[in-house]
């Protein structure tokens, strides 16, 4: 299992030193998470350029339209930007038509916005690369999110599909954990939430400590650089 994390956010002061950091492999965004950063699709060519630039390997963007051939033109405009592009659709009808078709064309593709375990199985008849339940929003609809996530990955382990289900709104890193002790290995998360991995306080105590013993033992009499091999 390789963990894949993702960041999700068009904001590129706060995108660009998390991917600095090397740990996160691409961003995800969609109209609303433009809309939150005050971008717009316009924006999207731009936000790809920067986003490749600091180390995205993958960049998802969301195709919009309400009917199959207008997301299967702008499906393909978004892909021709570069092969670092995954092309989002809404998994309704007319997205999860447009997402087979795209599959069959070659475009890597996420259906998001999925929040019924059936829903997997129409999006590995598709294709699709990746599908994206929203873990927040299960929550608050009264459903057991970790419950129906886990029952999506399962599904799709079960019947040897190879799409992978990519977590989304995430409300904190125990949730990535409880999610990863089920073999779930792909998440995006507010870059808030991305944070929320390096705040530990024991880590910080532990770091604090570490750097005062250094302080400590560089003072008159103790101010030697470690030598390499004599």
């Amino acid at each position: 299992m390789t963990v894949r994390l993702y960041l999700d956010t068009a904001d590129r002061d706060v995108a660009e030193p998390l991917l600095a950091t090397g740990l996160f492999a691409g961003l995800t965004t969609n109209p609303t998470i433009l809309q939150r950063a005050s971008r717009s699709v316009a924006d999207i060519p731009q936000i790809h350029r920067w986003a490749t630039a600091s180390g995205a390997k993958e960049v998802f963007f969301q195709a919009w339209g309400e009917d199959t051939d207008t997301l299967l033109e702008r499906g393909r405009r978004l892909r021709a930007l570069g092969e670092e592009v995954v092309v989002k659709v809404v998994a309704s009808r007319a997205g999860t038509a447009a997402c087979a078709r795209l599959a069959r064309e070659g475009v890597p593709t996420l259906l998001t916005a999925v929040y019924d375990p059936g829903q997997a199985i129409v999006a590995a008849a598709a294709g699709a690369t990746y599908i994206a339940p929203y873990l927040r929003r299960l929550t608050a609809a009264g459903r057991d999110g970790v419950d129906e996530v886990s029952l999506m990955h399962e599904v799709l382990v079960a019947t040897g599909s190879a799409t992978k289900v990519l977590v989304a709104s995430i409300p904190d890193v125990a949730s990535m954990v409880s999610l990863a002790r089920r073999g779930l290995d792909c998440f995006t998360m507010a870059p808030a939430v991305a944070e929320g991995f390096f705040t530990d306080e024991l880590t910080a105590d532990a770091d604090r400590a570490f750097e005062q013993a250094v302080r400590d033992t560089s003072a008159p009499g103790h101010d030697r650089e470690p030598s390499g091999p004599a």
